[in-house]
């Protein structure tokens, strides 16, 4: 926008310049042709030349205000000599081979980073594409789901039903350590998805670390429909229900397993949301609404102090009990929705302390295609708590049992809910 501001002052600028050049040659003509009016247009002449005069010294002084503004901005002529000159230092003693997109890029990125924003990034148009695709595509892919911790590692944190990454055995917590021989060190979540997808049909091999050995799973990519819901009857009269991502297939996704479930006879939950780094709120709300009583769902303040909430009118209220399982990776709209049914009485948590992401969010375009986000919004739970960096400490606390886990699949969590609502 300023760079158009500036080209649009030159170019009107000149149109003034040749207006008046082409009035002087004009008034030449008439004072050869009327010697008798020369004093006339000897003073039109001079009137004419300091109107000219004073036009040009308005548009360098407009000009200049121009130039003075732009180089006040942020990107001014020192900063773009530093990023030429690291560049320069870095083409010739960079032991690592860049190109210029990735370059900037990382400057794009470094730009949100400086806020101190540590969930704010910068998406390429292909990348805001298959973040896009996520919620709501169908991908040829593995069929597993992939997410982020803290210190960067890119892990497995839940397989789809007969996908090729559970028929290859893959399992939920394998960390991702290469993608056909090459690693992912250093790569986010998405350029692990980017190599991974693929042609429907064609060979990937993906490279994990479990528990400090090295695996290697040969699969074929297949067409993947996202499935973020699962549920069974965990015994004749509680449902159980995983849901994986707060996704735009979810909310249907979920209402089908509740109908299902209680067609079969469910009076108690259990919600599982372990390993559900979160997701769209306007998903978590629409779930909350079809489980809580009538009161808040969750409250959400911008940088301005103004408060928005979100509100269940209590219509569709699960009658039963809700035992929700929650462990490290229960971020963000996973802890809204855990806060949300602990707040109203609807549940008790059980498992351990929530990861302790209580801020949100959005997404900006930018006219190329590309987007940028970064953290709008902190979040309260009903009863006015603040959980970032804290998170929700469970009613139960008890950690995951993996060794029994590996044995005989045994989900030690899942058998105490069990215990708790058999009582």
């Amino acid at each position: 926008m300023e760079e158009n501001h500036i080209q649009n002052e030159i170019k009107n600028d000149t149109s003034v310049v040749n207006s008046s050049g082409e009035g002087l040659g004009e008034s030449g003509q008439k004072r050869k042709k009327k010697k008798s009016h020369f004093g006339l247009g000897f003073v039109l002449g001079l009137l004419t030349c300091f109107l000219v005069f004073v036009i040009l010294v308005l548009v360098l002084c407009i000009k200049g205000m121009v130039f003075l503004s732009a180089g006040k901005g942020l990107v001014d002529s020192e900063v773009t000599s530093k990023a030429e000159t690291i560049r320069a230092y870095l083409d010739q003693y960079s032991i690592y081979d860049f190109t210029d997109e990735e370059l900037k890029k990382g400057m794009l990125n470094g730009l949100l980073k400086g806020t101190g924003d540590k969930y704010a990034q910068y998406y390429t148009p292909e990348e805001i594409q298959a973040l896009t695709r996520d919620y709501n595509g169908t991908i040829y892919g593995i069929g597993a789901l992939i997410k982020q911790d803290e210190s960067g590692a890119v892990f497995i944190s839940g397989v789809y039903e007969d996908s090729p990454a559970e028929k290859a055995g893959i399992i939920a917590g394998d960390v991702i350590v290469a993608v056909d021989g090459e690693s992912v060190e250093g790569l986010d979540r998405y350029d692990v998805v980017d190599k991974i997808r693929g042609d429907l049909g064609t060979k990937v091999v993906v490279t994990v670390n479990r528990d400090g050995k090295e695996l290697e799973f040969t699969m074929n990519r297949g067409k993947i429909k996202k499935i973020d819901v699962e549920y069974k009857m965990a015994t004749d009269t509680i449902g159980y229900i995983y849901i994986k991502d707060f996704d735009d297939v979810t909310t249907d996704q979920f209402a089908d397993a509740l109908a299902t479930l209680k067609g079969q006879g469910m009076e108690d939950m259990i919600l599982d949301l372990r390993s559900n780094t979160g997701g769209l709120l306007r998903v978590c709300v629409d779930i909350a609404q079809q489980l809580m009583p009538k009161g808040t769902i969750v409250s959400i303040e911008n940088v301005g102090g103004k408060v928005k909430e979100y509100t269940c009118d209590g219509s569709r209220e699960f009658s039963g009990r809700i035992v929700i399982l929650t462990d490290g990776y229960t971020a963000s709209a996973s802890e809204i929705l855990t806060g949300a049914l602990r707040d109203s009485g609807k549940a008790i948590s059980l498992g351990i302390t929530t990861y302790g992401k209580g801020l949100v969010q959005d997404f900006y375009y930018l006219s190329d295609g590309s987007a940028i986000k970064f953290t709008t919004n902190q979040y309260f739970t009903p009863k006015g708590t603040a959980i970032n960096e804290i998170g929700i400490e469970p009613d139960i606390e008890l950690s995951f049992d993996y060794e029994a886990y590996l044995e005989n699949e045994t989900d030690n969590q899942i058998e105490a809910a069990i215990e708790y609502l058999e009582k």
